[in-house]
C-alpha cells in the first residue's frame, strides 16, 4: 500500500470513529462572541454565560445533557438543562423569530409582549393559537406562566437583575445576554447556543455560516472605499438623544458599511445619551442621517421639522439624505439581531449606493416630503 493510500485510510477510520461516538454537532469554541463559552464533553455540554457587567465573572452556568441519556456521575455544578427543550416561553420576539428560522417554533408555547410583535410568522402562530400571549415581560403573572408548564424561560438579563418572582418558580432561566455583544457577528453567533438548547445545532451552524459569509463579503465590498460619508443616527427621545456607542454592534456595523460614524470615538458597548445641543454641535454637518423609530404615521421631512424646527438645520435634512426605519411597519427587532447582514446591506446601499445598484432597501426608506 502506498504512503498516500495509508494516510487516507487512517483519516477515514478517524472520521468514521468520530461519527460513531457522537450523534450531535457541537461547538468547541466561538469565533466572534465574547460573552459565552461552550465546552462539549462526551456526556454533557458546559455553557458559561459571562457577566457583561462584572468582568471575569460568570453570570450563569448551564449543564446540557441529552434528554434521552442518563445523568453522568461526574456532572458539574450548574443549571441542568435536558435537551432538546420541549416547551419554552420567550420574553422577546427576537428569540421567537430565530426559533422560526431554525424550524423549532413548535417547541415555543408562549411569548411576552405579544402586542409589539411585527413578525408575520409569530403573528400567525398567535392568531391560530399555537403560541400563547403571556402578558408583559415587565410585570409577569407567575401563575399564568406556570400553568402552561414550560421547561425553560428565555429572558434578557440586565445589570443586578434578580428576575424577581421568575427565579422562585423552579423553571430554568436562559440568560439571553446576546444583546451585550460588541459586534454584529458576535451577537448572531449566539444562535449556536440556542440551537443546542432547542435540538437543531446543525441548522444553527448552517444558518450562522450563511450570515457570516454574506456579512464578510459585504465588508470586503467596501474595504477599498476611500470616501466615507459621515453618519448621524436617531433623534431626541424625551430629555436626551441616545446614540449607539462606538463599541456597540450597531456602531461597528455603521463603520463596516463604509460610513464614518460620528460617535465612533465613544467606546461604550451600549447606548450613550447626549443633549440636543451636544449632538447639534457635533453632527449638524453630517452627510447621512438614519433614524429608527416606531410611529403609526411614517415620518416625513415636514413632520420631523414640526417635532423640532432645529432638525431642519441639519445638513441631511436640507440635502434630503435622511432614511427612516419605522419599526411599526417592518420586523427590524425580530430579524436584525441574528441576520445583521440584512441591515449591513441596507447601510452599504445608503452609504455607497453605487456598490449595490440592484438592492432595494428592506428596513430603511428615504423620507418623503
Amino acid at each position: 500500500m502506498s504512503k498516500i493510500k495509508h494516510i487516507l485510510l487512517l483519516l477515514c477510520c478517524v472520521l468514521l470513529s468520530a461519527c460513531g461516538q457522537r450523534e450531535h454537532f457541537l461547538y468547541p469554541s466561538m469565533k466572534y462572541a465574547d460573552g459565552i463559552r461552550i465546552q462539549p464533553s462526551d456526556s454533557f455540554t458546559l455553557v458559561d454565560v459571562l457577566d457583561a457587567w462584572h468582568k471575569g465573572q460568570v453570570l450563569q452556568r448551564y449543564v446540557l445533557v441529552p434528554r434521552d441519556a442518563k445523568l453522568p456521575v461526574d456532572i458539574p455544578e450548574g443549571t441542568l438543562i435536558r435537551t432538546p427543550l420541549e416547551r419554552v416561553i420567550v420574553f422577546s420576539s427576537v428569540h421567537g423569530e430565530l426559533f422560526c428560522d431554525l424550524q423549532v417554533a413548535d417547541r415555543m408555547v408562549g411569548i411576552c409582549d405579544a402586542e409589539y410583535v411585527q413578525s408575520d410568522s409569530l403573528r400567525q402562530r398567535l392568531k391560530d393559537g399555537r403560541l400563547k400571549a403571556m402578558g408583559s415581560s415587565m410585570a409577569v403573572d407567575a401563575e399564568r406562566l406556570i400553568a402552561i408548564r414550560p421547561d425553560a424561560f428565555f429572558v434578557s438579563p440586565f445589570e443586578n437583575a434578580g428576575h424577581g418572582v421568575l427565579s422562585t418558580l423552579g423553571v430554568p432561566l436562559i440568560e439571553c445576554a446576546d444583546y451585550m455583544e460588541s459586534s454584529a457577528l458576535g451577537r448572531a453567533e449566539w444562535m449556536k447556543f440556542y440551537g443546542l438548547l432547542m435540538g437543531n445545532e446543525v441548522g444553527a451552524d448552517s444558518l450562522f455560516t450563511a450570515v457570516e459569509e454574506d456579512y464578510l463579503n459585504l465588508c470586503q465590498l467596501v474595504g477599498g472605499i476611500q470616501e466615507r460619508p459621515t453618519l448621524l443616527c436617531d433623534i431626541k427621545q424625551g430629555g436626551a438623544w441616545y446614540v449607539p456607542g462606538g463599541d456597540s454592534y450597531i456602531g461597528r456595523l455603521f463603520e463596516d458599511a463604509g460610513a464614518q460614524y460620528l460617535f465612533s470615538d465613544r467606546k461604550e458597548s451600549g447606548s450613550v445619551s447626549f443633549s440636543f445641543e451636544q449632538v447639534y454641535a457635533k453632527a449638524r454637518q453630517a452627510d447621512i442621517w438614519v433614524i429608527k423609530y416606531g410611529r403609526a404615521v411614517p415620518y416625513t421631512y415636514s413632520s420631523l421639522a414640526q417635532d423640532n424646527p432645529l432638525y431642519a438645520e441639519f445638513s441631511p435634512w436640507k440635502q434630503h439624505r435622511i432614511y427612516g426605519c419605522n419599526t411599526f411597519e417592518v420586523p427590524f427587532y425580530e430579524e436584525i439581531p441574528f441576520h445583521p447582514n440584512r441591515l449591513l446591506r441596507d447601510m452599504v446601499k445608503i452609504a455607497h449606493p453605487e456598490l449595490l445598484p440592484d438592492h432595494t432597501l428592506k428596513y430603511y426608506k428615504s423620507f418623503a416630503e
